[in-house]
């Protein structure tokens, strides 16, 4: 194993542990240790949260995510990653507002944040293929789309991504598959600048 491997492996294991002693803590109570916890977490939640609502709405959800987490902290298994629980949580957040709401299909697209571009051209072709991804990742079905969102953008582990919906790994894998190939698809067929 390589030095830099090694030095990352025992970076996450701290990291992990340091999740472990906070959130045995912040079930005992401890208001700190959840805020450590919100602190290293609002981040991912938040993104969740918009990738499902787009919508201002999404931090709403998120910070009800966080109110929730903390009520019923005591259902938490404290040896248990958080992050697929606060995530779970969200997830039912969100589809709960969606259900109220009855969103369309279609929703606004996500706002792309300013970069410093080489050209204006450049920068409105990144901004249509960012579009066209969106649009693409929007179609998908509710699975295929949670999972790749959970996945390829906030990199949680196949294991993590099955407690967070709540449905067996293998059902997360076939979700994968499923929505890769319909984004692959989606996307070779309409040629993007």
């Amino acid at each position: 194993m390589a030095d830099g491997e090694s030095v990352s492996a025992a970076s996450d294991s701290d990291d992990r542990r340091a999740e472990l002693d906070l959130a045995r803590r912040a079930r005992r109570g401890d208001a700190a240790a959840f805020d450590e916890l919100v602190r290293r977490f609002q981040r991912p939640v938040f993104r969740f949260c918009w990738r499902l609502v787009r919508s201002a709405d999404a931090e709403d959800v998120a910070q009800d995510t966080f109110v929730r987490a903390f009520v019923h902290f005591e259902r938490f298994d404290a040896e248990r990653p958080v992050l697929p629980w606060l995530i779970a949580i969200a997830r039912r957040l969100c589809l709960d507002l969606l259900r109220r709401r009855a969103v369309a299909a279609r929703i606004p697209a996500m706002p792309i944040d300013t970069v410093t571009m080489p050209g204006p051209e450049v920068e409105a072709s990144i901004r249509e293929q960012l579009r066209h991804l969106d649009r693409a990742l929007a179609d998908l079905d509710e699975g295929p789309r949670e999972a790749i969102i959970l996945f390829h953008i906030e990199q949680m582990s196949y294991r993590d991504i099955a407690a967070a919906l709540e449905v067996p790994m293998g059902t997360v894998m076939t979700w994968l598959h499923r929505g890769r190939a319909q984004l692959k698809r989606t996307l070779d067929s309409a040629p993007i600048p």
